[in-house]
């Protein structure tokens, strides 16, 4: 494959919606103030699931240097990510001209920045990167949550891996044999069992630590959870829901934190535009690769790039990377709403779509 950096087109599921605006070769300000006014720059913050390091597709390595150098975000976090992975792909990017830092995190997730990072740590299934802005300082943390206790299949009909000796724990990862489980309160009690809440509460707690600092805070992942915006009165017929609102309890903390969800921000209704990130319809892959329900509709947005509100900080947009394509009851379909897409013309190399979400940052 032609490893040189290739347009890229937005489109949606339909039709072309125009083209992007080409990514920045440097990170330079976008508008120059006369001294001591403000300078404002874009960033571009991106939560790529590289599935194992991109070992899952052929040319996968390749797909995810091609994903970054072409897109060329200013902030990426990155799951299923390994620090050989992360080390190639600086040492990739840096041979096409660009320069990437890591925060040097040793295990899975990762964050790499265009702008040196000045300070970064680690707490279980999430990392931190600090990275100055021209003068304004981010703290930007990377998750990638707990996968088993994977509950949003109990409606649909699947055990989830639920592991024992909680309830549903006998259906493994397999068929219902009774059909689906739609009681919430059973869906939300053995989703907090997961962890994957608490552990985010106490990123949510070292944030609030930065932003004492006078720090702005993202917060970005693969979280293994759909949104509670997604589950509400709007979709409990759709996408095998089958009746069930669902107060999934990681994204409502986050939001109770004061956190924003970029994407819901900029595409509110989940029926119009569901963004879905997983499952992506993948060419390079099998269906069998791509399912773990074969006979139900899967489809959830379980990725995102959350901001906490600062006047220094201003959402402009926020779109997928990716394949339009999802896969449906072991089907390749085409995504029919109105999500925007910013589809590949290289390798895909996972089985997530993209978040990728563009601020405009007061710099001073």
């Amino acid at each position: 494959m032609d490893k040189h950096r290739e347009p890229l087109e937005i489109a949606d599921a339909v039709g072309e919606t125009g083209a992007p605006t080409p990514g920045m070769a440097e990170a330079a300000p976008q508008e120059e103030g006369k001294r001591g006014t403000p300078l404002h720059q874009e960033l571009k913050v991106m939560q790529f699931n590289i599935w194992l390091g991109g070992s899952e597709v052929p040319g996968g390595v390749e797909g995810i240097t091609d994903t970054v150098a072409s897109v060329e975000p200013d902030v990426v976090m990155l799951s299923e990510s390994t620090p050989e992975r992360v080390k190639r792909l600086l040492e990739d990017l840096r041979k096409r001209g660009l320069t990437y830092y890591d925060n040097q995190n040793k295990v899975d997730p990762a964050v790499i920045s265009r702008y040196p990072i000045i300070e970064h740590g680690s707490c279980p299934f999430w990392s931190k990167a600090v990275v100055s802005v021209g003068g304004t300082e981010i703290a930007a943390y990377s998750g990638h949550l707990e996968w088993r206790y994977y509950v949003t299949y109990l409606p649909r009909g699947y055990g989830g891996g639920v592991p024992e000796p909680l309830e549903t724990s006998e259906y493994e990862w397999k068929e219902i044999p009774g059909g689906p489980i739609t009681d919430s309160a059973l869906i939300e009690r053995l989703n907090e069992a997961s962890g994957r809440t608490k552990v985010t509460r106490a990123v949510l707690e070292d944030a609030a630590q930065e932003r004492s600092k006078g720090r702005l805070t993202l917060l970005a992942g693969d979280f293994n959870e759909p949104s509670h915006q997604d589950w509400d009165y709007r979709t409990r017929d759709l996408f095998d829901h089958h009746g069930t609102d669902v107060a999934w309890s990681t994204t409502m903390a986050i939001e109770d934190a004061g956190f924003r969800d970029s994407y819901r921000q900029i595409n509110p209704d989940p029926v119009l535009t569901p963004g879905f990130t997983w499952p992506c319809d993948n060419p390079g892959a099998e269906i069998s690769q791509l399912t773990w329900a074969p006979k139900a509709d899967e489809r959830d947005r379980i990725d995102f790039v959350f901001y906490h509100p600062d006047e220094r900080l201003q959402l402009l947009d926020s779109v997928i990377v990716g394949p339009p394509g999802s896969i449906v009851r072991s089907k390749r379909v085409q995504e029919t709403g109105n999500d925007r897409f910013w589809r590949p013309t290289w390798t895909w190399p996972t089985d997530h779509k993209v978040v990728l979400s563009t601020f405009q940052v007061t710099t001073r």
